[in-house]
């Protein structure tokens, strides 16, 4: 089912999600935001007042806005243990400027591997939010015990080596993958629909990258995502939640997104549910 929310009553509205969820399985993916390097050291830009390269005023503008939300509907939340998540894009706006693009891709993987070393919690403009809503540390489902954020980077790596393991354990056919023969290229038929290219030339893509975010958060107990992804990612999201069942055994599951468009527009915010099985 199909619904909106006007983005002045997305925390309200959050917060009345988190209450209706079953306790203590519930998780909020909200503040989600970039690192931005031409080839010097990532930065966020996050902090006000940081002059920003074309094209990420909307990106900046969309973290703090969902991560006010979330921390202001858990402030509220009462004894419901919701979680908190927070996934870096650390692919989108990393890129260095050389001609030789392989090398840049190498640079780019670099730099990014380099960030997630150093950044061991959260961004400090997210952190400062936490406590002005009294938001604790332990709200936070983190990435593992030296690390806070996903890395979408990350993420996507790890969701080729599990679909090459799905060909290679023999049930890859039955989830609908088919790989040409050196599984540089996978496609998956979505149901009911035509195949779709989830690896290409090695690499996935944002869908593939999402639908190992689920499968990640389902393995750490999460039975219930309210996911805010930026409104132009609701394409590459729908695909990696209607493959979730299929490739992966996620019952039980059950998927919010909430799809926010440009702030700067005032249109509401799409929300789109996909009940577990």
């Amino acid at each position: 089912m199909n619904t909106s929310v006007p983005l002045a009553s997305l925390s309200a509205w959050l917060r009345n999600e988190v209450s209706v969820a079953p306790p203590g399985d519930v998780a909020v993916l909200a503040g989600h935001y970039a690192i931005f390097s031409s080839g010097a050291t990532p930065v966020d830009l996050l902090e006000d007042g940081t002059p920003s390269p074309e094209g990420a005023a909307e990106m900046i503008t969309f973290t703090k806005y969902t991560w006010h939300a979330a921390c202001s509907a858990l402030a509220s939340g009462g004894d419901r243990n919701a979680l908190l998540l927070v996934l870096v894009d650390d692919i989108q706006f990393v890129r260095p400027t050389l001609e030789d693009r392989a090398a840049g891709e190498r640079l780019g993987a670099a730099l990014a591997n380099n960030y997630l070393r150093r950044v061991r919690t959260l961004p400090e403009s997210h952190a400062r939010v936490m406590r002005e809503h009294s938001v604790d540390a332990a709200q936070v489902l983190r990435h593992d015990d030296q690390r806070w954020v996903f890395s979408e980077r990350e993420l996507r790596v790890a969701a080729v080596r599990h679909l090459r393991d799905r060909l290679h354990g023999g049930s890859g056919a039955a989830a609908g993958l088919m790989a040409s023969a050196d599984e540089t290229r996978i496609d998956v038929t979505l149901p009911g629909q035509a195949e779709y290219c989830l690896v290409h030339s090695g690499r996935t893509n944002c869908a593939g990258g999402y639908l190992e975010l689920l499968s990640e958060v389902y393995r750490r107990g999460v039975r219930t995502l309210i996911a805010l992804v930026p409104m132009r990612c609701l394409g590459p999201v729908t695909v990696g939640t209607a493959l979730a069942h299929t490739l992966y055994a996620l019952d039980g599951l059950s998927i919010v997104t909430v799809a926010v468009p440009d702030i700067s527009t005032g249109a509401p915010a799409a929300v789109v549910r996909e009940s577990g099985r």
